[in-house]
């Protein structure tokens, strides 16, 4: 039985980032693993106990969305600062 797999953007679940529907995994966790750390779909499935058709739903997602993942690769990349500066803020 094949089922539609859906990404959606709720502003509750991860401050309205896409995601997998029923699930808190973002397009962007999976993007970056596969496309930027060269996890294989089979690696995140097992990781995140994800069926095959989420997983590449996903990663669909990240592909035809460019301009959003720059976007919320921008924003990670704010936060890891932040909280680095933070860390040395507290020594």
């Amino acid at each position: 039985m094949s089922t539609t797999v859906r990404i959606v953007k709720t502003p509750d679940v991860l401050h309205g980032k896409p995601r997998i529907e029923g699930t808190r995994i973002g397009i962007f966790q999976v993007g970056e693993l596969v496309r930027q750390q060269g996890w294989s779909l089979a690696d995140v499935t097992r990781e995140f106990d994800l069926e095959m058709e989420e997983a590449e739903a996903a990663l669909d997602y990240y592909d035809d969305h460019p301009e959003l993942v720059e976007t919320l690769r921008a924003q990670h990349e704010a936060g890891c600062r932040r909280i680095e500066r933070q860390s040395r803020a507290d020594d």
